[in-house]
């Protein structure tokens, strides 16, 4: 019995081998590497897809976090409020650019950032709020900008698990100052490499984004004249050209990934149990499907058994970890976050899953009555 993966590149990638390598030989015989028309054409063509004016593509995730906490004005000492539920780039962006996390509490339904949690941690220190969408679930947007409003906060948007994600028909990415992506390779628009993508409706940000990406400067003509101190972190043009190959295709990885995760739900609905839970005003773009359960061990063990990989996004909340330590938050701080990653498990959800792999997790998921 062939194990199902939790995600398979080569069956993602395989079928654009041709048009990507012929793209990148274009770009060799031209020696157009660090930039050209892919990049701005992709930049153009993601800046349509999120329903934003301005794209800028980056390194990664993480410098896309980096670049719009330094654009946005955030300043040594600033307090950004920011999930204890996500991969640490979130927090570790903040701290490298000498702002503080503050964690807050999150929704123990979606494990998103709770906007209850949110104002109790705001203080005349707070200038941006860094949300995190986990796992392609949009957090509560209407809630958390009414509060940044109020309190003339910065929204910074982590959408790197949620290209294409919907809240109320809008798009992720499109709420605050900057929407951030990353275009890891296993992400639902995944690069060949590492890469990222800057979003904005605001043209002044975008340019001093770019500025900081690409060390101080603002424009070709005064390429030796450095206004900041900045960053060499702009998308090369190859990674360009591969993405601009891939996403015509999102919306249907999108589209194929929810009805997946749809059947997967039914089948936790056919055995008295929940499975992964979002709002009604949301239309998500899944990058994991995971659940909550008391018997991870367990669970994980009999999903085994079965062939069916498994995975844990992420085993310890940020406040926990040891490049945490030093803001002396202590277990049982946040005690929504800790029981949710304590009870997170995820299965294989990705567009290429044939529909036989999907039956046997369906089937597999149906007999965890069993245990």
């Amino acid at each position: 019995m062939k194990k199902i993966p939790l995600f398979d590149l080569k069956r993602q990638n395989s079928p654009l081998e041709k048009k990507i390598f012929k793209s990148w030989k274009k770009i060799y015989h031209n020696s157009d590497f660090t930039s050209g028309k892919e990049t701005d054409l992709f930049e153009q063509e993601f800046a349509k897809f999120c329903n934003v004016k301005y794209a800028l593509g980056v390194h990664s995730g993480t410098d896309s976090l980096i670049i719009s906490l330094k654009a946005a004005g955030l300043k040594y000492g600033d307090e950004v409020i920011t999930t204890p539920c996500t991969f640490s780039a979130s927090s570790d962006a903040i701290i490298n650019i000498g702002a503080i996390p503050v964690f807050a509490d999150i929704q123990p339904d979606t494990g998103n950032i709770d906007p209850k949690e949110i104002a109790k941690k705001i203080t005349i220190k707070t200038k941006a709020i860094l949300l995190v969408h986990l796992y392609g679930i949009p957090c509560d947007m209407n809630e958390i900008m009414s509060l940044a409003k109020k309190n003339n906060i910065k929204i910074i948007e982590d959408a790197s698990h949620a290209h294409g994600s919907l809240y109320n028909g809008k798009p992720v990415g499109s709420f605050g100052l900057a929407g951030c992506f990353s275009l890891y390779p296993s992400k639902s628009l995944g690069a060949l490499g590492n890469a990222g993508i800057i979003t904005s409706n605001n043209k002044k940000f975008i340019m001093d984004a770019r500025m900081f990406a690409s060390h101080g400067i603002k424009n070709i003509e005064t390429k030796y004249v450095h206004h900041v101190n900045g960053f060499n972190e702009l998308i090369d043009n190859l990674q360009s050209a591969a993405l601009i190959n891939k996403l015509p295709n999102l919306n249907i990885i999108i589209k194929k990934k929810l009805e997946i995760a749809k059947k997967y739900n039914e089948a936790f609905k056919a055995i008295g149990k929940i499975g992964m839970i979002w709002p009604e005003n949301v239309l998500p773009s899944i990058y994991v499907y995971s659940f909550q359960t008391k018997n991870r061990k367990k669970n994980a063990t009999h999903f085994k058994k079965a062939g069916v990989s498994t995975g844990i996004y992420y085993p310890t909340p940020l406040h926990l970890q040891p490049s945490m330590a030093f803001l002396k938050y202590q277990k049982g701080d946040f005690p929504n976050a800790e029981k949710f990653f304590e009870q997170t498990l995820s299965l294989p959800i990705f567009a290429e899953l044939s529909n036989n792999e999907v039956d046997r997790v369906v089937a597999t998921i149906k007999k965890l009555h069993t245990i």
